[in-house]
Parts: structure tokens; C-alpha cells; sequence
């Protein structure tokens, strides 16, 4: 929020009427008449206000939440009506006359429904809002080289990709689509071969036969391995998540690698960034020339109501407009509260595996057996015979709970993840950060019962799940009341930690705009500056090396040394200069017959004479330094 708007709305709330109104409002309490008119009134004005300087978009902001307030608990829709038609909210609007939701529906309430088909996506058989049409026509039209495209999440990029590969089809070329996680891939690769392209489409670098077209709908690993091992690179390259680039790890690197050794392959390729958390597209750019064409999403349909449970068993409702906190009731304990609370649909959010096991089974003992239908017994049949009779997600799918973290296989995950999200019977998830990266899952309710590392950006993005606007606009059914997504955050000292207190965290989301924190040395926007000397020597070394791959050099040395970076093998060494002549040379003497008698060694026994002997004082993992203990060779084969 403005920092100005959040001053003025603060002293605003001041106002006795105002204030109690408001929290009447938040609450859900009755409102009369004159406080009912008062209220509407004051959300014109916001948006008079708004619309004499559109850089303070969060008065649009609290007027859009008033009116959906208003609108869905007095089931007077005409005031959301008229908002959504003015403010290009198409999809609300047509929502309310398909429902028949307005109480005197007149002949220019369907002239004007007739000029919203316009907004439909025809693919999808969706209605799209004014601002995601705009953007996305822009987007398409656009010949720059790079684009991004930053919108809230369900906004659309999964129809940005289709319209792009429909516009690119024609040309023949060869298109990548980039996705975190192995998982995200299958989803993204249905919905492209749903849209019925002309075109072969690949998931495994494997799987690439000299086609002279394609669409590879790859992680980063798997693109890499594409353009380094084959005679091929991409015309086109979509980065979805493209806010991931910023972080410090190996992924991150991988990305950014993958666009430089695109770019030196094809000068002319075409990069679209997709993304719901960029705050400055510029902050993507791997060199000071490059140029980012941004379409921003700026408004999003859905406001969250955020609920906090303390420590003393009192729950709380958080108004991030006003910034109040408003009790509500007092609660038995947390388990209860959960079951209170919850929906068809629920994702509890716990950071640790191990923590994230342990409340499964404290939930599963509260929650009442399932009646096992056809399709649950097939499940637990499958799981009793393909991982293990006595693997524990067996007994707590019979109560309708699953749990997933990064630790198990990604196969049981991901097969878990579509049982989830196909099975109605099966009503809580339990999960952490994987469920940002996964496939797209139906989230009626979220709790949040640890804060740990989850920032604005990381709330912002985890409140995106629940209540995908596909699940907001159904055919049959007024679901209008999933735009304000109900999100728990559960303060406990078991899950979280001792004197939990998550109000500085909830606070947070007052905002709408966050920093982007670039973690990653390879970006031109970096600050090595911010770094003390040790650090800064550190994430040198990864900037040094990146840019040492992207150089041209036919020498076999440099040859060596750029494969062993991109293959990982030199982070087994304190400082792979020290060693690789010394590997280099060994390699030669095997090429020539020179050592001795090679073909007869074990396995281990060549990787111990290659890469250890000698050289234990220059690697610094310790796995690795192992094998240079015949035992340890000897236990391994």
C-alpha cells in the first residue's frame, strides 16, 4: 500500500461513524440502512479519489473490497455490478447476470452482457477482465525481444503460452517452455497438447530427434542438456516462474545459464517471463544492454480475509485496509479451531517435514473415518503395492488427509498431488513450499501454522492458491464468495516456535508491493557491494564461472573446465584450477594407453585413480573424499 494512502486511510479510520461501520463491515455484522448508504458512499469517494491520480490504486483497492463486502453478505449485488462493468471486471459482471443475481435485470443490463463477449477467451471458455485483455493483446503484439508478463496468480499465463504458440506455429519453430518442477511440467504439457498445436511436443531432452520444430515443455536441467548435447537451441523461451531466477540456488543458476547459453546459440531468440511476484522486470537482466518489455497485471479480483488465532485460544480478524485487528471469538484449542474452520478443500502450510508428518497424525486421530468408496480402496491398494503396506499416508487417507514435502520421492509426491486434487473424499493437504511449485490444486480454506522464512512475497504468492479464479466462475453455481479466500494464520509453539506471534507477518500483507531480492550473482542487479569480503568472494566465484562457460575457446583444458561446472563436478574441489591440470593429465595418459592397466579397474577404482588420488587436500566434499578409502570402495561395490 502507499504510504500516503496508508496515512490518509489510518486517520480515516478515526472517524468514530467510519470506524464502526467498517468493523461492522469486516465482521459481518448487521448494518442499517444509513450506515449501509454511508459506507457506499465512502467508497465513491475512493474511487473519486483513485481516479484523479491512478498511481494510488489502493483506494480502488478498499472500494472494490467495501462494495464485494457489501454486495455478498447483503446478497445486493447491483452496487458490485456496476463496479465490475466500470472497472472492466468483466468476469464478476457477467457472473452476476448469468446468476441472475441482480434484483431488476433490465434490457441494458444485456446489451451491455453482449459487449462482454468480447472479453471471452475463446480457448479457454472463459470471461477475461478489461486490464488482463489489454495486457495480453499488447503482450502478443509486441516484437521485443523480451517480455515479461507479471499478473496474480490464475490470472491467465497459462493462456499467454497457448496464444503465443499459436502465433508461432506457423513460423515453424522451436519452442521452450521452462517450468521449476517436474511436476508443474505434466500439468503445463496437458494443457498445451489440450490446445491441439501442430506441433510435436517433447518433455525429455531424450525424447529430441532432430526435429527441426518442437515445443519442449522442460525443467531447466532438462533444456540445458538439450542445447549443450544437440545441434539445436530455442526460438522462442517461455521462463514460467520466472521469480525463482532471483534466489541463491543451484536452480536459479541453472536458469540464467540456460538463457545465456540460448542467447550466444540464437542472438535472436525471444524470452517471456511469466511471473506472480516481480516488482521490477528489470531486475531479470543478465547484462546491462539487455531490455524487458513489461504487461502488468495491476489489480486483483480476489481480497483475502485474514484471520489470526493466538496463543491465548482468541481469534482475530485482520482488516489490512485500516490496519485492525478485530476480536472475534474465542476457540477450545487450535485442532478445533482447524475443524471449525475448514472447507471441502484445505492446505495446512508447516514448514518442517518432520513437523509436517507429526500433525497429519494429530489431525487424522480428530478427523472421523472416510466411507471407503471404490475409488479410495483403489488408492490405498496402489500405495499398499507399489511403495510399502505399512507406508504411513495409507492410514491417514482413510481419514481424508495426505501430506506432502520435498522428501519424498517425486513420483509418490506428484501421484499424491492428482489424487488430491481428483479425489473429493480427500479434504486436507498438508504441505510446504512444494505446494508453490506443484501442480494446481483445488484450496478451499489455507492455515498457516508457520511464518518461518514467508515474507510478503512468499505470503502473497501461498494466498494465490486458494480459490483459482476457475473455481470462483462455475456454470451452475453462485460461488462469487470465494473472492474473499478465508486464511488462517494458527500461532503454536509446537509447528512454529515459542511466543509465536504472527501479527508482524500478517502486517505484511498491508502491502501489495514487495522489493525484489536478487540472490542471484549473476544478475546484472546483484549487489556485491552489500556482501562482507568472505561472502563476496564466494559469490564471485559463481559469477566467474558463469561467464567463464559462456566464452568461446576451442582449448581442451578450458573444454574440461567448462564441463565440469556445468555437470557439477567442480564443486566436489575447494578450487577446481588447483586440480584440473593435474585431471587433464591423467585423462590423457588413459586416452594413450598409458595407465595401467585401466580396463580391468572396478568402477570406483577409476574414479578414486581420476579424481581423488592425490588430491584429497583440494576436495571439500566429504561423500566424495571417501572413496579414497579402499574400504569404503570396497563396501560400495
Amino acid at each position: 500500500m502507499e504510504r500516503r494512502v496508508k496515512i490518509n486511510l489510518t486517520n480515516i479510520n478515526k472517524i468514530k461513524k467510519f470506524k464502526t461501520i467498517i468493523h461492522k463491515l469486516t465482521m459481518d455484522e448487521k448494518l442499517d440502512e444509513n450506515e449501509k448508504s454511508y459506507i457506499l458512499s465512502c467508497a465513491i469517494l475512493f474511487l473519486k479519489h483513485y481516479n484523479s491520480d491512478k498511481r494510488f490504486k489502493s483506494y480502488r483497492d478498499f472500494a472494490y473490497y467495501i462494495i464485494l463486502k457489501y454486495s455478498l453478505r447483503y446478497d445486493d449485488y447491483q452496487p458490485l455490478y456496476d463496479f465490475s462493468v466500470n472497472f472492466g471486471f468483466y468476469p464478476i459482471a457477467r457472473d452476476i447476470v448469468e446468476k441472475d443475481l441482480l434484483i431488476d435485470l433490465n434490457i441494458n443490463n444485456y446489451l451491455l452482457d453482449l459487449s462482454i463477449d468480447k472479453y471471452e477467451n475463446p480457448k479457454k471458455n472463459y470471461i477475461e477482465t478489461y486490464e488482463q485483455k489489454e495486457k495480453k493483446k499488447f503482450l502478443l503484439n509486441d516484437n521485443s525481444p523480451e517480455l515479461s508478463y507479471i499478473a496474480p496468480t490464475s490470472f491467465g499465463k497459462s493462456s499467454i503460452i497457448v496464444n503465443y504458440i499459436e502465433k508461432y506455429n506457423k513460423l515453424s519453430m522451436k519452442i521452450g517452455v521452462i517450468v521449476p518442477t517436474k511436476s508443474l511440467l505434466m500439468q503445463t504439457y496437458k494443457m498445451i497438447r489440450d490446445s491441439e498445436p501442430n506441433t510435436r511436443i517433447i518433455i525429455h531432452d531424450e525424447m529430441y530427434h532432430e526435429d527441426e520444430t518442437y515445443i519442449a515443455v522442460f525443467t531447466q536441467e532438462r533444456a540445458l542438456r538439450l542445447i549443450e548435447k544437440n545441434d539445436t537451441y530455442f526460438d522462442v523461451l517461455f521462463i514460467d516462474e520466472a521469480h525463482n531466477i532471483f534466489e541463491k540456488n543451484s536452480r536459479s543458476i541453472l536458469i540464467s545459464r540456460l538463457i545465456k547459453k540460448n542467447m550466444k546459440l540464437n542472438p535472436k531468440h525471444k524470452v517471456i517471463y511469466l511471473s506472480p511476484l516481480i516488482m521490477d522486470s528489470n531486475n531479470l537482466k543478465l547484462y546491462p544492454e539487455q531490455k524487458i518489455t513489461e504487461q502488468r497485471i495491476h489489480f486483483n479480483i480476489k481480497e483475502a480475509e485474514i484471520f489470526e488465532y493466538r496463543l491465548n485460544n482468541k481469534i482475530y480478524k485482520y482488516n489490512r485496509f485500516v490496519n485492525e485487528f478485530y476480536f472475534l471469538e474465542k476457540e477450545n484449542n487450535m485442532i478445533s479451531y482447524i475443524k471449525e474452520n475448514s472447507k471441502h478443500k484445505n492446505f495446512i502450510y508447516i514448514r518442517s517435514p518432520q513437523k509436517i508428518e507429526k500433525f497429519a497424525k494429530v489431525l487424522s486421530e480428530q478427523v472421523i473415518n472416510l466411507d471407503e468408496k471404490e475409488e479410495i480402496k483403489e488408492l490405498l491398494d496402489i500405495l499398499s503395492q507399489n511403495v510399502h503396506e505399512k507406508f504411513y499416508v495409507i492410514k491417514l487417507i482413510k481419514k481424508g488427509v495426505i501430506y506432502l514435502h520435498g522428501k519424498l520421492p517425486d513420483l509418490i509426491k506428484e501421484y499424491l498431488e492428482s489424487k488430491y486434487q481428483k479425489l473429493v473424499n480427500i479434504n486436507f493437504l498438508i504441505a510446504n513450499t512444494v505446494i508453490l511449485e506443484g501442480m494446481n490444486l483445488p484450496i478451499d480454506t489455507l492455515f498457516i501454522l508457520n511464518t518461518y522464512s514467508l515474507y510478503g512475497k512468499e505470503l502473497t504468492n501461498l494466498i494465490g492458491r486458494v480459490n483459482r479464479l476457475n473455481e470462483v466462475f462455475m456454470p451452475d453455481e453462485n460461488k462469487l464468495h470465494k473472492l474473499l479466500p478465508q486464511i488462517h494464520f494458527i500461532n503454536n509453539e509446537e509447528y512454529y516456535r515459542k511466543n509465536s506471534n504472527m501479527t508482524k507477518k500478517i502486517k505484511s500483507l498491508r502491502n501489495r508491493i514487495f522489493d525484489d531480492d536478487v540472490k542471484n550473482p549473476v544478475l546484472e542487479t546483484f549487489d556485491f557491494d552489500s556482501l562482507n569480503d568472505e561472502e563476496k568472494e564466494k559469490y564471485k566465484s559463481i559469477k566467474d564461472k558463469e561467464d567463464f562457460i559462456n566464452q568461446s575457446s576451442d582449448k581442451e583444458l578450458d573444454l574440461l573446465k567448462k564441463y565440469f561446472i556445468e555437470e557439477g563436478i567442480d564443486l566436489v574441489y575447494l578450487d577446481i584450477d588447483n586440480v584440473l591440470s593435474t585431471i587433464y593429465k591423467r585423462i590423457n595418459q588413459i586416452k594413450g594407453g598409458l595407465a595401467n592397466k585401466w580396463e580391468d579397474k572396478r568402477v570406483l577404482d577409476k574414479i578414486y585413480n581420476l579424481f581423488i588420488k592425490g588430491l584429497d587436500n583440494e576436495i571439500k566434499n566429504f561423500e566424495f573424499s571417501r572413496l579414497s578409502n579402499e574400504k569404503a570402495r570396497n563396501f560400495y561395490e
